[in-house]
């Protein structure tokens, strides 16, 4: 027990109200405060007096001025006296009147200042006072002193009717202090204590501050009571906001966080029921529009049943991001009931209040909407509270939204990555391999520790590693795309040639943040592609052949013709005269037109398969080629047909390439010789030539307004010896075909873009550098 804590104290906090001895001229009052319904004691209340107000009690009892009247404290000590207090307060009382026990009594003795006294004394109830009077004997004697005898039996008497005087005396006194201990009990339990009255002024002057002390502990009460409740309701959102505040920080699934920012809403509102409608804008899978994310305090289908919330006046200014809209009864509410007021069957509304969630770039998100049957429910601070919480929301549901993006796009990432059969790996901003490289790990076999760094390359086929190494640290060097092929060996030791494609990954200052790459196994493809190299030689030398060896014979059959055209006149000298001979020199001079058309053709035809026989086994010289110059020299040789027809042709800024000049000649020659031959009649001819790098490619398209090719024929263009459309002008059929081999041979593709009646775009997409 701390020593500050004296018997009164340790008495009050036992549950009893105490008062303690005198200390330096006061006493100190002591009353236990319970907690409400129960025994348990929450503090002390305290308050001390001065002596003298006790003494000004004793003194205004209207006692003889040779009477003396004591108060006694419960250790014996003079709490205060009518007589020389001064003198004697704080001492100890008198051995009789010490050894004196019970309730009250009498005694005779002498007093403090050792003049005889008859004495009567009684105890003052809680604190455990004692009132005593003291009457001078000599008050009592004088009257008889003269005749002992005579007054014996009278004096006697006399001393006994002082003595009931006394004690009633005291008993008057103590009786105040009784009612007194009664006001402090009452004061304890928290209950009324009303000031008493008929007692002395110091008695009653107490008993108003005990009764003042009284109300004021019920005001305390009373205010405890209402800031503990504000207290515990203040919690309470606390609580739910800090459950709300962790969902909202680590939550990205959008249900589970809706339903917790509509739960948290509804609960911190008082609302009865709350909803969370999403926005969904306008994407692949139709226009923007709005549906029911989150529901509390009914059945999904109250709402959806009903459809989306109508556009009226009341609701319009929520979805279109307007601000709080906060209505006390909405049925009272100018703005609502302009589409027929409450559908039937929907919930009861009339206090109503909607928030739109807004992210931090003003697009708007959703809105929370809330509602109870009855009015008045809703004020400000459950709008600023709610527009708070939309505010926090917001940002979690952007959160959620990229989340789900970035899973969307790493989803197709990696499915794309399967679909190439390809190894995904990352490198540093310095272009060495680091952290964990599953799937590299699992290719080759490697370690991390064997493959960080530039481990990887021990990886790669001996008579690659250096080019692959030398290529990789220039691309780093120069911030590019990186492709490249090259050999690897598997994790069982098996060699698979792989094609590599990697791009730096930027941060927002333009830094390099990593390198993603992907490894494509490519081993079959170039298996492949050598078989059908080969084969395509041997095609070629095939066509070579057949081509030099029908040569032979169709020399001979031109021979032949030429004989039977000379034999003509002969043959008509000897059929001169004959009956029909008119028809047979006719019939023979046709039949040799026709022969003679064949033998063209024929001749034609052979000459087409030699050329794509000798273009197919030349070897390409690559070398540095300005596309626009390239083109527009192309353009020029073909100035005067390109006027005959009334044409014009515009050359853009093309992108330069490494290339063989013979064969990009012969491609953009034969393109644009195919624009002029077949412009439209009705219009001037207009052709343009345009280009581009896309994806570290070169584009180049050429568009005419022509005839345009039907839809039927854009695959059939390409093929060899066919044409589209009318043929009124003189070709074999070659031209698109010869352009095809030639753009594959170079590492290219060529696409067709045409409508019929409208125009013709042809792209060539070539690789910047070959080789």
């Amino acid at each position: 027990m701390p020593e500050h804590i004296d018997a009164a104290d340790q008495a009050a906090l036992a549950g009893r109200p105490s008062v303690s001895g005198v200390i330096d001229g006061r006493f100190r009052v002591t009353v236990p405060v319970y907690r409400r319904g129960s025994d348990a004691v929450l503090y002390l209340l305290s308050f001390s007096l001065p002596t003298t107000r006790i003494r000004d009690v004793l003194a205004g009892g209207g006692v003889p001025k040779d009477w003396v009247i004591t108060a006694l404290d419960r250790d014996n000590r003079v709490l205060t006296r009518t007589r020389s207090p001064e003198r004697f307060t704080g001492t100890d009382a008198p051995d009789a009147l010490r050894q004196a026990a019970g309730p009250e009594g009498i005694w005779r003795g002498r007093s403090l200042e050792g003049a005889p006294f008859f004495v009567a004394y009684a105890r003052a109830g809680v604190p455990d006072w004692r009132i005593a009077v003291g009457v001078p004997e000599e008050a009592l004697t004088a009257p008889v002193r003269a005749s002992l005898v005579w007054f014996a039996g009278l004096g006697i008497m006399l001393a006994a009717v002082a003595g009931v005087l006394a004690l009633a005396f005291a008993r008057g006194i103590a009786a105040p202090l009784q009612a007194l201990r009664d006001q402090a009990v009452a004061l304890g339990l928290g209950r009324p204590a009303p000031a008493l009255a008929g007692v002395p002024a110091e008695v009653a002057a107490v008993s108003a501050e005990i009764a003042s002390a009284a109300q004021r502990q019920r005001e305390r009460v009373t205010e405890r009571e209402r800031a503990s409740a504000a207290l515990r309701s203040e919690t309470q959102r606390l609580e739910v906001l800090n459950r709300l505040g962790t969902a909202l920080a680590s939550e990205l699934d959008r249900q589970r966080l809706g339903d917790a920012v509509v739960e948290a809403a509804t609960r911190l509102t008082g609302a009865a029921y709350g909803a969370l409608f999403e926005r969904i804008p306008e994407g692949p899978d139709g226009p923007e529009h709005w549906q029911l994310l989150s529901l509390t305090g009914g059945p999904r289908e109250a709402f959806t049943r009903f459809g989306l919330p109508r556009v009226t006046n009341l609701f319009s200014q929520t979805f279109a991001a307007g601000g709080v809209v906060l209505s006390d009864d909405v049925t009272a509410d100018p703005r609502y009931g302009s589409h027929g007021g409450m559908p039937k069957g929907h919930l009861p509304v009339r206090s109503y209040l909607a928030v739109p969630v807004v992210s931090g770039t003003g697009t708007t998100l959703g809105a929370l909407l809330f509602g109870h049957p009855e009015s008045h429910r809703f004020g400000t601070r459950e709008a600023s509270l709610i527009e708070g919480l939309a505010g926090q929301a917001a940002v979690a549901m952007d959160n959620a939204r990229l989340f789900g993006s970035m899973r969307r796009a790493q989803d197709r990432f990696e499915a794309a990555v399967q679909a190439v059969r390809g190894v995904l790996w990352t490198n540093g901003s310095d272009g060495r391999m680091t952290n964990d490289q599953p799937a590299w790990a699992a290719l080759t076999g490697q370690s991390p520790e064997q493959y960080s760094g530039f481990g990887w390359a021990d990886a790669v086929h001996p008579d690659d590693r250096a080019a692959s190494v030398e290529s990789w640290n220039e691309a780093v060097t120069g911030r590019r795309r990186y492709t490249h092929e090259h050999r690897v060996r598997r994790h069982d030791g098996v060699f698979r040639t792989f094609a590599i494609q990697a791009v730096p990954v930027l941060e927002a200052d333009g830094a390099i943040r990593e390198w993603v790459g992907v490894h494509s196994d490519i081993t079959e493809q170039r298996a492949a592609e050598t078989a059908l190299r080969e084969s395509n030689e041997e095609i070629q030398r095939y066509a070579y052949i057949v081509s030099h060896d029908l040569r032979a014979p169709l020399v001979n059959i031109m021979g032949f013709t030429s004989e039977i055209e000379a034999s003509q006149d002969d043959i008509r000298t000897a059929l001169a005269g004959r009956p029909q001979a008119e028809r047979i020199d006719a019939d023979l001079a046709e039949s040799v037109s026709f022969i003679k058309a064949a033998i063209t053709k024929m001749d034609g035809l052979i000459n087409a398969i030699l050329k794509l026989s000798r273009e197919g086994r030349r070897n390409f010289q690559h070398e540095p080629l300005a596309m626009s110059d390239l083109v527009r020299s192309l353009a020029d040789a073909q100035r005067h047909q390109t006027g005959t027809a009334g044409a014009v042709i515009e050359i853009g800024a093309l992108p330069d390439i490494v290339a063989d000049r013979v064969a990009v000649g012969q491609i953009f020659g034969n393109l644009i010789d195919n624009a002029i031959k077949y412009l439209a009649k009705d219009r001037p001819g207009r052709i343009t030539v345009t280009g581009a790098v896309s994806d570290g490619l070169a584009v180049f398209r050429v568009t005419d307004n022509g005839r345009g090719i039907d839809a039927r024929d854009h695959g059939r263009v390409f093929e060899l010896f066919r044409r589209s459309g009318v043929q009124d002008r003189p070709g074999e059929g070659i031209g698109l075909a010869h352009v095809r081999t030639l753009v594959r041979a170079l590492g290219g593709r060529i696409d067709l873009d045409s409508e019929f009646g409208v125009g013709t775009t042809f792209t060539v997409t070539l690789p910047l550098r070959q080789g």
